[in-house]
């Protein structure tokens, strides 16, 4: 069943988007002609290519446009994009280069407590603490 889970603030679609995710690490990059079979004919139907020839110059003309292209990459590629690299694509060449870019998972070990901010403490060992009951 798909839905909002209200007790634990989840949807069905956050599970989902997070396997696909880590599936991505697990797998090799896709090929350049993968990626463009996939985001040329999205190109050119959502985004009015004319000549496919400059089909990753096309920029996102409208919000809903991007939307459709960003999605059926999303869906057809298996690999999610974060909202905080969503206003660096400008056109279908940066949702190029994004798939291109392998992700590289960064153990909490290899944080550096200085990148991170001062109320954020990184807890190796397990912690049981049970609730307090009233």
């Amino acid at each position: 069943s798909s839905g909002i889970n209200a007790e634990y603030g989840e949807s069905d679609s956050d599970n989902v988007a997070y396997e696909r995710s880590d599936r991505w690490f697990d797998e090799d990059l896709p090929s350049e002609e993968d990626i463009e079979s996939v985001l040329k004919p999205l190109a050119i139907e959502h985004l009015k290519v004319t000549d496919e020839s400059d089909w990753q110059k096309a920029t996102f003309h409208s919000l809903e446009a991007k939307f459709r292209v960003l999605s059926q990459a999303i869906e057809e590629l298996h690999r999610d994009i974060p909202s905080s690299q969503l206003g660096y694509m400008q056109c279908v060449g940066d949702v190029v280069e994004y798939y291109q870019t392998p992700v590289q998972r960064q153990k909490y070990v290899e944080l550096r407590p200085q990148s991170l901010p001062l109320n954020v403490k990184i807890v190796m060992e397990s912690i049981n603490k049970p609730l307090d009951e009233h």
